[in-house]
């Protein structure tokens, strides 16, 4: 038994230890937005994401927190409105979006150097909204905020604009909250900036055999030996003999 246990901790060691040297991290800025029933908001958002599993440069595991806020746009859903219905922004920064998702990426941008034109995101994971609106009165519902939480599932398309990586990003979250029953679930749809995520690979520098100094004294000899050239020609068409 304790040799199982021994080989166990090795092979945690070791797993870990290859483990470690297979990270990295990445960001992603850009902009969307929220819906869901009698809700609708604008969302700038900022991604910061860590890559805990690198299986090659093409293909990784990681972990990512979609921070996302905006104003949310109020409709004014209740049936006796006290003024002409319009649509009108409540209040800047009154929604936030915080999902954390594991997910798995192949190709463009799963890791900061894939240098892939392509690429696809598949996650799983847990979410949180708030967010300002106006309905009826309803006995154990919030009228004036949503608060919503529970599963969240995210998928992306990554594609390349030039030189530079993009994520189409779409998310359903499920509202397990009692706060809101009459919102089941969350869809958001964003378009990121992978920040860092080059598509061609960076041009090498010209490999010069020798140093800098050994073509400038190469140069030289060369001059002075054009130069002996010319002397000769002109000594030669004077009759003056060489030296």
């Amino acid at each position: 038994m304790k040799y199982l246990y021994l080989t166990l901790m090795v092979s945690l060691h070791t797993t870990l230890t290859v483990t470690a040297q297979k990270m990295s991290f990445q960001t992603a800025v850009g902009m969307g937005g929220t819906g869901g029933y009698h809700h609708r908001a604008l969302a700038f958002s900022y991604e910061p994401r860590f890559n805990f599993y690198e299986f090659s440069k093409q293909e990784s595991l990681s972990i990512g927190v979609m921070m996302s806020m905006g104003p949310s746009i109020n409709d004014d859903y209740r049936t006796y409105r006290p003024q002409v219905h319009r649509m009108e922004i409540v209040d800047i920064a009154r929604m936030v979006n915080f999902p954390v998702t594991v997910n798995y990426t192949f190709g463009n941008a799963a890791t900061p150097d894939s240098r892939r034109y392509m690429g696809y995101s598949a996650g799983i994971g847990y979410g949180y909204l708030y967010a300002r609106r106006r309905t009826d009165p309803v006995h154990g519902s919030d009228s004036t905020a949503l608060q919503a939480h529970g599963l969240v599932l995210d998928g992306r398309i990554n594609f390349p604009v030039g030189n530079s990586s993009w994520s189409l990003r779409s998310s359903y979250m499920f509202n397990f909250s009692n706060d809101n029953p009459d919102v089941k679930g969350i869809f958001s749809m964003s378009l990121l900036y992978n920040i860092g995520v080059a598509i061609h690979a960076p041009r090498e520098p010209k490999h010069f055999k020798h140093s800098k100094q050994y073509y400038r004294d190469l140069n030289e000899e060369m001059r002075k030996r054009k130069w002996e050239q010319y002397q000769e020609r002109r000594n030669k068409k004077r009759g003056i003999p060489a030296a």
